[in-house]
């Protein structure tokens, strides 16, 4: 009788312990994204990368949004740089369906920049964008920092 009694209190106690794990699993807060390794980004400092339906002064983003409409002309992403030393260079990637299929023309920082913003765009030449699950991977001195995904209906 006592060992069926202890078999129940660890049956209910890592019932317990597995219904906390779990609840920290599945909370509605978003994870940070890890800093940027220094190594790999040369002191590069980005915030948020988002994708928008445009840009504005200074580069900032207007219409942010993770869905686009196949009409849309242009998408940008673009990244929040609290820190780019001269001399770092970045580009962007674009996948569809999780194949690569443009790169963009790599910049190069002439001076140091902080507290700006930096975008690259897609660019539909016939008028409208292919349907599809898309991600942009943002390079930084050709190492892939940061990816963001969007769909185009």
């Amino acid at each position: 009788m006592k060992n069926q009694l202890t078999l129940r209190h660890l049956l209910l106690l890592s019932l317990v312990a597995l219904t906390l794990l779990a609840c920290g699993l599945f909370t509605d807060e978003v994870a940070e994204q890890p800093p940027e390794d220094e190594a790999v980004t040369g002191g590069a400092v980005l915030g948020d990368v988002v994708t928008a339906e445009g840009v504005g002064s200074g580069n900032t983003p207007i219409g942010v949004t993770d869905r686009f409409d196949a009409s849309n002309d242009v998408i940008y992403v673009v990244a929040e740089a609290e820190f780019i030393p001269a001399g770092t260079t970045l580009f962007a990637r674009w996948l569809r369906d999780g194949e690569p299929f443009e790169d963009s023309t790599a910049i190069t920082a002439d001076r140091d920049y902080e507290n700006t913003y930096v975008e690259f765009h897609l660019e539909s030449l016939s008028g409208r964008m292919d349907e599809g699950e898309y991600s942009v991977q943002l390079f930084v001195n050709g190492n892939p920092v940061r990816t963001v995904e969007f769909t185009v209906e």
